[in-house]
Parts: C-alpha cells; sequence; structure tokens
C-alpha cells in the first residue's frame, strides 16, 4: 500500500466516517454534501541517510461538502473538521507502506500525520443552501528503507 492508499485508508477508519461521508474519491470531489475527496498535492525528500534510507513528506488536501443552511450546520461541520485533525493526528503508529519505483518496492512505515487549515473552501454553485466545501491539509511524513542492505 503506497502512501495515498494509506491515508485514505486511514481517513476510512475515523469512527464517524459513515455519518459525514458517503465515500472518499481520490482527486476528486462531488458538489453534494457528504462527498470527500482526497487530493495529493506532492511528495518531497527530507533527508537521506549515507545508506540511502530516505524520510519523506507527502502532502494532500482533503475536501469535503457539507450542508450548511444556517450557523448550526456550519458549527457542526467546522467541528466535525476538528475532530477528524485531531484524531489524524494521533493515528501515525508505524502503519506500513510500500513504493514502487518501476522494478522495486521499497518499503517503510508512517511516522507522523499533521494537519491544517481546516476551513471553509468554496461554496461551489453559490448557494449555501447546496452545501459548501472545506478543506483540510494533511502532511504525511515517512520513512523508507534503502533497497540497500
Amino acid at each position: 500500500m503506497n502512501i495515498i492508499e494509506l491515508v485514505k485508508d486511514i481517513l476510512l477508519q475515523f469512527p464517524k466516517i459513515n455519518e459525514v461521508c458517503n465515500d472518499i474519491h481520490i482527486d476528486f470531489t462531488d458538489d453534494v454534501p457528504t462527498n470527500y475527496g482526497l487530493s495529493s498535492t506532492g511528495d518531497s525528500l527530507l533527508s537521506e541517510d549515507l545508506l540511502g534510507n530516505q524520510t519523506r513528506q507527502h502532502n494532500f488536501v482533503l475536501y469535503a461538502v457539507y450542508p450548511s443552511i444556517n450557523d448550526f450546520d456550519r458549527m457542526s461541520n467546522s467541528g466535525v473538521l476538528l475532530e477528524l485533525a485531531m484524531w489524524l493526528e494521533r493515528q501515525a503508529n508505524e502503519q506500513e507502506i510500500e513504493i514502487t519505483i518501476g522494478d522495486t518496492t521499497l518499503k517503510g512505515s508512517l511516522k507522523k500525520l499533521s494537519t491544517a487549515n481546516g476551513m471553509l473552501y468554496n461554496i461551489p454553485n453559490g448557494n449555501l443552501n447546496d452545501g459548501v466545501q472545506y478543506q483540510l491539509q494533511i502532511i504525511a511524513q515517512y520513512e523508507i528503507e534503502s533497497e540497500v542492505f
């Protein structure tokens, strides 16, 4: 499972996911309430040791569409995103990942999940009654072992 698949899998384990979401799409979000989209926004090398082991960071944006007819709905939406953000930060418990580059598969593990900027992002149809789109940035730090042993 690569880093994108792993983060999607972790999101699907959120205890309240069935209350707020029908599915998590990759790089796509429907403009109707209860849809989530996980978009990958880049992967970067943070450090590499002499043996070639790497520490990497992968950035995501999670888009969530919620109903927003009144302040109660919007407060509930922000509360769910806050809870999800705090829950995510507790999930990086050395879960294994695999990265395939050509014919080589490298093993590694998730070290840290952090979040930022959980906020209202867009009113897709220009009408609050049709739902609004929030975003939550997710940062995944992971380590990959060198193929040289």
